[in-house]
C-alpha cells in the first residue's frame, strides 16, 4: 500500500503525487476509498484509483531511483527489440507495451522505432504516424520519470540516456 505524500508512477500518466487517500471529491454517494493522484507534469489533472482494485493499483509503482535507472539502461544497452513487419500486429504489440508501462520495455520500444526510422530515412521514406505516436509516447514516459529523478528537464534526461548508451 502507498501513503499520502508519496510519489508514484501511474501507468502512462507518469510521476504522480498521492495527494490523498479517501473518498472521491465532490461525491457523496460513492463510499469507496481512492488514491487521489496529481500528475507531476499535468497538475491541473486529478486521477482516482480505487484502493480495492488490484488491476488499477497494479499500474502504480514506486518511482525508480537513479541506480535502478542505471541498471535498466545497462540492460537495454545489450538488448534489441525486433521490428514487427505486420502493421496490425505491430500496433497491437506497441499499444500493449505502452499500457504495461515497463520502463525497460519502453526504452527497447523507443530504440526499435528509432532504428527503423533511421533505416527508412536512408531509403527516403518515413515512419507511419502510428509508429511516430508510439515512439513519442514511449520516449515521453521514460524521459519524464528520469527527469524527475535527476531533477532536470526532459532534455537532460535524454542526454543522460544517450550518454549512458554510447
Amino acid at each position: 500500500m502507498f501513503s499520502k505524500g508519496e510519489y508514484v508512477v501511474y501507468a502512462v500518466n507518469g510521476v504522480c503525487l498521492i495527494e490523498e487517500i479517501g473518498p472521491m471529491r465532490n461525491s457523496e454517494e460513492d463510499d469507496k476509498t481512492y488514491y487521489i493522484l496529481r500528475p507531476h507534469n499535468n497538475p491541473a489533472s486529478v486521477l482516482y484509483v480505487p484502493v480495492d482494485n488490484p488491476l488499477l493499483c497494479g499500474k502504480m509503482r514506486n518511482v525508480f531511483s537513479k541506480n535502478e535507472f542505471d541498471n535498466i539502461i545497462a540492460q537495454v544497452k545489450n538488448e534489441r527489440m525486433e521490428w514487427i513487419d505486420d502493421r496490425k500486429k505491430r500496433i497491437a504489440s506497441f499499444k500493449e507495451m505502452l499500457l504495461q508501462g515497463d520502463t525497460k520495455t519502453l526504452m527497447l520500444l523507443a530504440d526499435c522505432i528509432y532504428r527503423k526510422r533511421l533505416a527508412l530515412n536512408t531509403a527516403g521514406k518515413r515512419l507511419s504516424d502510428a509508429d511516430e505516436h508510439f515512439f513519442r509516447a514511449a520516449e515521453r514516459i521514460v524521459e519524464e520519470e528520469l527527469a524527475w529523478v535527476l531533477g532536470t528537464q526532459r532534455s537532460g534526461a535524454l542526454e543522460y540516456i544517450n550518454s549512458a548508451l554510447s
